[in-house]
């Protein structure tokens, strides 16, 4: 067996790293300490034009108006269709007549299923839901 050296103090202290254990035993990234930088004192240039440009900015990033959420999109394809539809072609009817589109979604699906059973479950009779049989759902003729 080979010698082990054992350090000690503050020599032992600089060469330790500290780690996180998560929730299931497995170690985390090594905790370091963030240092704080220097505040520094921003001058009073800003002008009138300069915060009319940034309310500007911030204003025109809203969803135009015409887009409709899911939800909504579901409404309408419901009060259209003369049976109970799954979910999965209520989001099929919406991409096709352009009511709502999901670029990046992979199961849109499944995220209708969620909402529409979370819709029922808080509003009860006033939902605009019924969920008629396992994965099919109309439209509430009670609700609002």
């Amino acid at each position: 067996m080979a010698n082990k050296t054992k350090t000690t103090g503050a020599a032992q202290a600089s060469t330790k790293r500290t780690t996180r254990k998560n929730a299931l035993g497995g170690e985390l990234k090594p905790t370091t300490k963030n240092k704080q930088q220097p505040k520094t004192k921003r001058a009073n240039s800003i002008t009138e034009s300069s915060k009319t440009e940034t309310k500007k900015e911030t204003t025109t990033k809203k969803k135009p108006a015409s887009k409709l959420s899911l939800l909504d999109a579901a409404v309408q394809i419901l009060k259209n269709a003369s049976e109970p539809m799954t979910c999965k072609a209520i989001v099929e009817q919406a991409g096709e007549q352009k009511l709502w589109s999901s670029p990046n979604g992979k199961t849109p699906h499944n995220t209708l299923y969620a909402a529409i059973l979370r819709e029922i479950k808080l509003k009860g009779n006033d939902s605009r839901f019924t969920k008629v049989e396992r994965g099919h759902f109309s439209i509430n003729p009670t609700g609002k």
